[in-house]
């Protein structure tokens, strides 16, 4: 076998005119135009200074080029390099200097530049629901909730490998512990705290910040009917009773549900749960959370039970801790908190408790004021564990937005890297509002590497002629269809003020 045939008659020069990569940032760049995101950064961080380069466009441009795969400030390269198609784009050291502006200017520029975000986020938002009809529901198994926005908290370790201002021990090793909160309806982040590596996990004030920040950013319109989630590892007293105040609001409308720890009374509680009281659980497809036995008969769609195991069920412990004969052992909880409970088969290797160990169930809580009388398929146990479970999901969201410039941060000064986090999260915003905005299919659903490679890194012909300028993506690149259609519904949104 030749396996260099592939070689023959193949010659590299350097003589080709017109040439572009990266030429699919131009859907990023031409929509944070279109809908306002880079004239609300330059009001946001004008000055009386006499500057060659507008600091908005610059942050703009960096989000841009972060969106495209920039890890770190020398990466913004991949625009300024390009001037035939960008125009003049800003050196590296502006970029540095424009960062550096920011950390000195501290929480009131990145305030600022929060307030331009939001304020673009309800432009955004209102051209998603004109294209889609309504904001995306939440998926919960296999139902989706809708006219409802949910808002998921969440930490996250970014490890450090050297030594960084605020980075410190912790549980995962050494780094930095940011808080993170995303729309899970988007997927887009709407807040988030650069926070040292110590930094607790249920630090309550950091959670009631970053709360504020998230609802602050939803739009108005979309406020009124809010879901808020939480693993475990945030819950405190203090959310709870935050959360349960929110709710009480004339008006309005606020679910939320937030882990619980399995501590001595829930143990107790789990205990006297009669069989009957657990009910089996759905998994995404809604169905029951079963699995085959090893020596189920050969029917795979049989009804035996013998030939099916049961793997996850869930209850309902509020009764049973308000009246117990201690008491009421939910007392100084708020009076409409509900508390549940599930337990699924573990899985190979997984670490159990002494409890645990003794029924071989792993067992997980949740508390919501879901109200009692919720009717239809909402209200039923097996759904209200799914509404928790699919917290998960906030997981992907900032898996994918470590790769999207929250994985790695730049600079020795945590000032430095606060700025460089606003610009990362706006660069995962930009590419959440590309995919709801002028995006299908699964191109719609793709995560950033795929949105680079099929689109971003697509390489295109410039020319010129009759006074305009063309980019011509190879007719045989797979996606070239999807790019130019992308480009024409990103063009025709009305051009913000």
């Amino acid at each position: 076998m030749n396996t260099t045939g592939w070689l023959k008659g193949l010659r590299v020069t350097a003589d080709g005119t017109g040439i572009v990569s990266h030429a699919g940032v131009t859907l990023v760049r031409a929509l944070s135009d279109k809908i306002g995101l880079t004239a609300g950064l330059s009001k946001a961080l004008a000055t009386g200074r006499l500057l060659v380069h507008d600091r908005g466009q610059v942050l703009a441009d960096l989000a841009c080029a972060i969106a495209d795969g920039g890890e770190v400030i020398s990466d913004f390269r991949v625009i300024g390099d390009q001037e035939e198609l960008f125009g003049l784009v800003a050196s590296v050291p502006t970029a540095w200097r424009t960062l550096d502006e920011i950390a000195r200017g501290g929480e009131r520029a990145l305030g600022k530049i929060t307030a331009a975000v939001n304020a673009t986020r309800r432009r955004a938002w209102a051209q998603i629901v004109a294209r889609h009809g309504a904001l995306p529901g939440i998926r919960m198994a296999d139902k989706t909730l809708t006219g409802v926005t949910c808002i998921r908290l969440d930490a996250s370790v970014v490890t450090c490998h050297s030594d960084k201002e605020g980075a410190e021990p912790n549980f995962k090793g050494f780094g930095l512990h940011p808080l993170l909160a995303y729309c899970d309806n988007t997927t887009e982040p709407l807040a988030g705290m650069l926070r040292k590596g110590s930094a607790g996990s249920n630090t309550a004030a950091d959670h009631l910040t970053v709360l504020e920040a998230a609802i602050t950013a939803v739009p108005p319109a979309f406020r009124r009917r809010l879901m808020i989630t939480c693993d475990g590892a945030g819950a405190s007293h203090d959310l709870i009773t935050r959360l349960d105040t929110l709710a009480a609001r004339p008006g309005y409308q606020v679910i939320y549900s937030v882990g619980w720890e399995l501590g001595k009374r829930e143990k107790a509680a789990i205990t006297a749960v009669p069989a009957g009281a657990w009910q089996i659980a759905v998994d995404e497809r809604g169905e029951a959370r079963e699995r085959r036995t090893e020596d189920a008969c050969g029917d795979p769609g049989c009804a035996h039970r013998r030939c099916w195991i049961e793997e996850a069920h869930v209850t309902e412990l509020t009764g049973l801790l308000r009246e117990s004969p201690a008491g009421d052992q939910l007392d100084g909880w708020p009076e409409k908190m509900r508390l549940f409970a599930r337990r699924e088969r573990p899985h190979p290797g997984a670490q159990l408790s002494l409890f645990e160990t003794a029924d071989g169930w792993r067992y997980s809580l949740w508390v919501t004021n879901l109200p009692e009388h919720t009717t239809g398929w909402r209200g039923q146990l097996a759904y209200i564990d799914a509404a928790h479970r699919v917290h998960a999901r906030v997981e992907d969201a900032i898996r994918t937005g470590k790769d999207c410039g929250i994985g790695k941060y730049p600079s020795t000064a945590l000032a430095m890297n606060k700025a460089w986090q606003a610009a990362a999260l706006t660069a995962a915003t930009l590419l959440a509002w590309l995919k709801l905005l002028a995006l299908d299919g699964p191109l719609a659903r793709a995560e950033p590497k795929t949105l680079r490679y099929r689109l971003l890194h697509a390489a295109a012909k410039l020319t010129r002629g009759g006074r305009q300028r063309r980019l011509n993506i190879s007719a045989t690149w797979p996606w070239a269809t999807d790019i130019t259609t992308a480009w024409d519904r990103i063009t025709a949104l009305p051009q913000a003020p």
